[in-house]
């Protein structure tokens, strides 16, 4: 006999049991029965998703204001970033164009002194 024909055994037992019960019985049972199940707690599990869906709601979508703000504070982050190479590329475009447009030979920009003259007479 396996698990489920013993459970189904004992339900089968216990209603043929209660049939033969008094009314009045029948009724403080269910009325204790009613009471105890008041006072029962019981986590009840809503309807959850899988996967992404389940993190969103388990873990980002409670703590909302700090994931909106984390991630206010990284998107800050990269665009400082960002704009500093921006900046930064464009002060090295601008040396570029002067040193071309200059009317030094080519050879001057081969020459290894050149670059630490450029150093040294820089407006910094």
């Amino acid at each position: 006999m396996n698990d489920h024909d013993f459970h189904f055994r004992v339900r089968q037992h216990l209603n043929t049991s209660t049939r033969q019960l008094s009314p009045s019985i029948s009724i403080r049972l269910h009325q204790s029965r009613q009471k105890a199940l008041e006072h029962q707690k019981l986590s009840v599990r809503r309807f959850s998703m899988a996967g992404i869906g389940g993190v969103m709601t388990e873990y980002i979508l409670p703590r909302g204001k700090t994931v909106l703000a984390m991630l206010a504070v990284v998107l800050a982050a990269l665009g400082t970033g960002f704009l500093g190479d921006l900046l930064r590329t464009a002060d090295m475009e601008e040396v570029d164009s002067a040193l071309l447009a200059d009317d030094l030979p080519i050879d001057a920009y081969l020459d290894r002194g050149f670059d630490a003259w450029v150093q040294h007479n820089s407006p910094d």
